[in-house]
C-alpha cells in the first residue's frame, strides 16, 4: 500500500491480502472538513466523495504520462483540493510540491524549475 492508498482505505487486521476496506472509513462518513480563511466557507467531504475525486484525477494525471518518480506542482493554498492533487501524485507513485500563491510570481517559477514537474497545476481560489 501507497500513503495514498494507506489514507483512503483501511487495511483490515489479520488478512494476509491486503485487500482494501472501507472498515472505519464508509462512503457516507466525514474524512474531512474544510474551513476556508475566515470561517468564509465550511465544507465536508466525505470518504467516498474523497476517494472518486482522488481517483478521477490521479486517471487523469496517468493519462498525462505521470508515474512513478515523476513531480507534480501544484500553486494554491492549503484546501481540499490541494489535498486531492497531493493524494493523486502519491497514488500514482509521483512526488508532490507545492507552492503558495503569496510566493510571488518569481517564487513560484523557482520552485517549479527546482523540481521540474511533468504536472504544474493551479487550483483557482
Amino acid at each position: 500500500m501507497n500513503f495514498a492508498e494507506n489514507l483512503l482505505y483501511t487495511h483490515v487486521p489479520g488478512d494476509p491480502s491486503l485487500r482494501r476496506s472501507t472498515r472505519d472509513k464508509e462512503d457516507a462518513k466525514i474524512a474531512l472538513t474544510e474551513v476556508r480563511e475566515g470561517a468564509t466557507e465550511i465544507r465536508d467531504v466525505s470518504w467516498a466523495q474523497l476517494r472518486r475525486e482522488v481517483g478521477e484525477l490521479a486517471a487523469a494525471m496517468k493519462e498525462h504520462g505521470v508515474g512513478k518518480g515523476d513531480r507534480v506542482v501544484v500553486v494554491a493554498s492549503n484546501s481540499v483540493d490541494t489535498l486531492k492533487v497531493f493524494l493523486a501524485a502519491s497514488w500514482l507513485g509521483g512526488l508532490f510540491s507545492s507552492s503558495s500563491t503569496d510566493m510571488g510570481v518569481k517564487g513560484v517559477l523557482q520552485r517549479a524549475l527546482q523540481v521540474t514537474p511533468k504536472v504544474f497545476h493551479l487550483i483557482r481560489i
